[in-house]
């Protein structure tokens, strides 16, 4: 048998290939694609409506007058106001000076920490709270014992 004579191809005519073509996605899917996008923007902006919902309805007015225009003297504190504790003492044979700000021990700085609860703490103590910043020093004394204060700063680092 003979081979089949070859068609000539015409100028315009494009290149035969073999490769598959690729396929355009189904319009199912950017439909799809679409949907859960409006869906996710819709769900967003309902959880936020709802969320700021009772903070839009609520009447400025049943709140009550601001503090500062509330009627009558001015309340006493609950707590009395706290000074800065000032102290100056000898204490297990050292020198403990300072302020509920900054203590030294033999002219040394501990440093001192305020809690949220206002209590105290140091860097020997870390573990445990003291009433007063006086308290804390007393207690570093303590457990420092016959031992220095490190000299605190970058530069002991």
């Amino acid at each position: 048998m003979a081979p089949a004579p070859r068609q000539p191809r015409g100028r315009h005519d494009p290149p035969v290939s073999r490769a598959p073509v690729p396929l355009p996605p189904p319009p199912s899917s950017r439909s799809r694609r679409l949907f859960l996008r409006a869906a996710f923007a819709l769900g967003a902006i309902g959880g936020t409506a709802a969320a700021l919902l009772p903070v839009l309805r609520a009447d400025p007015r049943e709140a009550g007058p601001p503090p500062t225009e509330a009627a009558g003297p001015p309340a006493e504190p609950a707590e009395p106001i706290e000074r800065a504790e000032l102290f100056d003492e000898m204490y297990g044979g050292r020198h403990i000076q300072g302020t509920d700000a900054g203590v030294r021990i033999d002219g040394r700085p501990l440093h001192v920490m305020r809690r949220a609860d206002g209590s105290y703490l140091s860097v020997v103590n870390h573990y445990e709270s003291f009433p007063t910043a006086l308290a804390t020093a007393r207690a570093a004394v303590d457990d420092l014992g016959g031992a220095q204060l490190s000299p605190a700063g970058p530069a002991s680092h």
